[in-house]
């Protein structure tokens, strides 16, 4: 697997689901938090401004070196965990194998501070289907200026799930690690071309538990 920095949010496959435009526009709107500043703010989220992406998206804190659990986390993701995953580590999501390499890209979010993607997949077996996906994940400082949080989303096929699934970093992908810069003015950060939702239909309610807002 490639971990080298990549300056654009999408592998070289057109049809990547690093591309999704779920993540796209999150990361685009994460973007606009950041102003002047290298890593934006946690306090300045507005979950009404990314409805659309809600429902796959959530936020971990750092609790330890490599170690980030789920503050808020939206539909989809109760969904493939059959569970609510408030509390939860981000690894419960993954295969065994694949854990200590996640732990390390999680502190690299943390600690350089670096925008993360990951394509994944989970593999079939004679019951069931082999599911393909990606998260991204997003730092971002709490109220006293630590990189502490993650805002995150995952996507992955639109199936029903009747179990759990865990995921491993797909070997036939790269892996983006793009460590930020020290700043980013504002009128670099908006497009010109905005990002265009596509995909099903994602209601706008109850998408994401709000739980504690303390930054």
């Amino acid at each position: 697997m490639d971990m080298n920095d990549q300056k654009t949010p999408a592998a070289s496959d057109a049809s990547s689901y690093l591309a999704n435009p779920h993540l796209v526009s999150l990361e685009t709107y994460w973007k606009t938090l950041r102003h002047a500043r290298r890593v934006p703010a946690r306090s300045d989220l507005n979950p009404a401004l990314i409805d659309q992406a809600l429902p796959f998206s959530f936020i971990l804190q750092r609790v330890a070196p490599g170690t980030a659990r789920f503050r808020v986390a939206g539909q989809q993701i109760h969904a493939l965990m059959k569970m609510d995953a408030r509390g939860m580590p981000l690894t419960s999501l993954f295969q065994p194998e694949t854990r200590d390499p996640l732990r390390e890209l999680i502190e690299k979010a943390f600690q350089a501070p670096a925008i993360i993607g990951l394509p994944l997949l989970s593999q079939g077996g004679l019951l069931r289907s082999t599911i393909s996906g990606a998260m991204l994940l997003l730092p971002m400082q709490d109220t006293q200026g630590h990189t502490n949080r993650l805002l995150g989303a995952l996507v992955f096929d639109e199936m029903t799930l009747p179990r759990p699934r865990r995921f491993a970093i797909d070997p036939a992908q790269s892996i983006r690690c793009e460590t930020l810069g020290p700043t980013l003015a504002a009128s670099q950060l908006i497009p010109k071309d905005p990002v265009k939702q596509k995909g099903p239909h994602v209601s706008q309610h109850t998408a994401l538990r709000l739980v504690v807002n303390n930054g």
